[in-house]
């Protein structure tokens, strides 16, 4: 089987629409390149999403010669063509410059590959494809002037560890390590797309013992737990549920609202830290109380069973430890096999017209109590979630609430 060290591109692999781009650029005398991750991507057969050129033709040229095109980055000649494929970014050299040129100022040896879609050639001045079959990271000449450059490059490095599964040579590390102070004048968007994609990566857990041994994750996320890369490598790749396990015992909501992460995101991220451990929030033994975590946890059950499960089998809690959450685990499933459960008050039998109807009265706060209170009835008894068994408890605590009203007067 070829490796990316030795295989040649097979043409085929690059979409007919892309080729059909390039070969209108090069008709009208602009050689054009397919460059960076996509040719990383293509030797690694992979899929590739997004493409990306260049060419000798200004941006001002490109747009003259594809109507659809638009202008995403005029300030560096950058112009995003639409194709049945996909969207192609073409970026013009530099007047003058060539495209060694180009990629000399790439990130790392692995995006610094080019390759001609129409003619078949190769162009990899560094080295990238010996890389890339080693499973090394190595920066364009000097990792310190590439970071210098874009202080990002150092979070991508932990990037593709993580997503690639490249181990970073020396030089890169002491680079990344060198520029830990120097993310504040990244934009903080481009820094949440990184740990957004690193997170979600197969070997998620590499890029963040990375960020740590470099000290990048301290200026990040303060206060993460040093067990928390093994933790995060243990779950599935859901976003949110690995910024929980990251940031166990940190300032959660703190740090994912300082990197802009989405309100919703962050504020889900914060509930199931709220909830963790999950089995100190119920007695398995009681059924009530079993259905009283569920309601708590809403549709956040698995994947807090699943952080917990993942922190006693790492951290090696014991076999009691282990037998409690067993225990919950099967309480929840007899719960959930009883039947539906009345956890939310839209699973009453009573909606708040029904409470209203019943009670006489109009919209205000006696409905919400009402509503509260026949919830955790149906809680304790789930079989009491019937029309005629509702409404009987509301007017018994409709009575009561009028003697207490009338008591304190």
């Amino acid at each position: 089987m070829a490796t990316p060290e030795s295989a040649e591109l097979d043409r085929e692999r690059v979409p007919a629409p892309v080729r059909e781009l390039v070969r209108t650029l090069a008709d009208a005398g602009h050689p054009t390149l397919l460059v960076g991750g996509c040719v990383r991507d293509l030797l690694r057969g992979e899929p590739v999403r997004d493409f990306d050129a260049a060419t000798r033709a200004s941006a001002e040229a490109v747009l003259e010669l594809f109507p659809r095109a638009v202008p995403i980055g005029v300030r560096h000649g950058t112009v995003m063509i639409p194709t049945a494929s996909g969207p192609v970014d073409v970026t013009a050299l530099r007047a003058g410059s060539r495209i060694e040129d180009d990629l000399a100022h790439r990130d790392f040896t692995v995006n610094a590959i080019a390759f001609d879609p129409l003619g078949g050639e190769l162009l990899d001045p560094f080295e990238g494809r010996a890389d890339l079959a080693r499973g090394r990271l190595r920066a364009v000449r000097s990792a310190r002037e590439r970071f210098r450059e874009d202080p990002l490059r150092a979070l991508r490095a932990a990037r593709f560890a993580a997503t690639l599964g490249l181990a970073p040579d020396p030089e890169v590390v002491s680079a990344m390590a060198e520029c830990a102070g120097e993310l504040g004048r990244v934009a903080v968007e481009r820094i949440r797309a990184e740990l957004d994609a690193l997170l979600r990566g197969s070997q998620a857990g590499e890029g963040l013992a990375l960020l740590r041994r470099t000290g990048i994750e301290a200026a990040l996320a303060p206060g993460v737990s040093p067990g928390a890369a093994r933790l995060v490598d243990a779950l599935p790749p859901r976003l949110e549920l690995r910024l929980a396990a990251w940031l166990r015992g940190a300032r959660a909501l703190s740090i994912l609202r300082r990197l802009r992460f989405s309100r919703g995101r962050a504020e889900r991220v914060e509930r199931l830290l709220r909830l963790h451990p999950v089995d100190a929030l119920a007695d398995p033994a009681r059924e009530g109380s079993v259905r009283r975590l569920l309601k708590k946890a809403g549709g956040d059950w698995d994947d807090l069973r699943l952080l917990r499960r993942a922190e006693l089998r790492l951290e090696g809690a014991g076999p009691a430890a282990e037998a409690c959450m067993a225990a919950l685990e099967a309480a929840v499933a007899r719960a959930e096999r009883s039947g539906r459960l009345a956890l939310h008050r839209l699973d009453l039998a009573l909606d708040g017209k029904a409470v209203m109807a019943a009670l006489g009265c109009g919209p205000g706060p006696a409905v919400g109590e009402a509503l509260a209170h026949l919830t955790e009835r149906v809680l304790d008894d789930p079989a009491c979630n019937t029309r005629e068994d509702l409404e009987r408890l509301l007017r018994e605590w409709w009575a009561r609430r009028g003697r207490a009203s009338r008591g304190a007067s």
